[in-house]
């Protein structure tokens, strides 16, 4: 190892400010995009669970083989595993349940949805 010479004591105030400083300016640039690119993951996430839901409702019309859900116009606010499994089509005495459609059963759902006797899907708004 070398030892240092007399002169040599490390790094000096001035260096180390000038550090500080450069790391707080990436910090202050990379932080913003950070944070951007987070809220876009998140937005994607509801989009894909919203096309995720209207795929397992058809899915479950085409198995039941019919062209409306057992509701008189549509079930309100489906958000937790309860409301997920009372979306229904019941033909000859079997009943098909949204809840077998769905995968990875992530409950609560990112969003709340209103699902339509004629098997649409819309984003629940009060």
């Amino acid at each position: 190892m070398k030892l240092l010479s007399r002169g040599e004591k490390g790094f000096t105030l001035l260096e180390m400010l000038v550090v500080v400083a450069i790391l707080g300016v990436l910090a202050a640039i990379v932080t913003p995009n950070v944070i951007h690119f987070m809220n876009e993951g998140k937005e994607e996430a509801r989009l894909a669970e919203h096309h995720n839901l209207q795929t397992a409702v058809l899915a479950l019309l085409v198995d039941a083989d019919v062209h409306r859900l057992d509701t008189d116009t549509y079930y309100k606010d489906v958000w937790e595993r309860d409301d997920v499994e009372e979306v229904k089509a019941t033909v000859d005495g079997t009943e098909y349940t949204l809840d077998k459609y769905l995968l990875g059963g992530q409950y609560p759902l990112l969003q709340h949805y209103n699902i339509w006797r004629n098997g649409s899907v819309t984003v629940y708004s009060e």
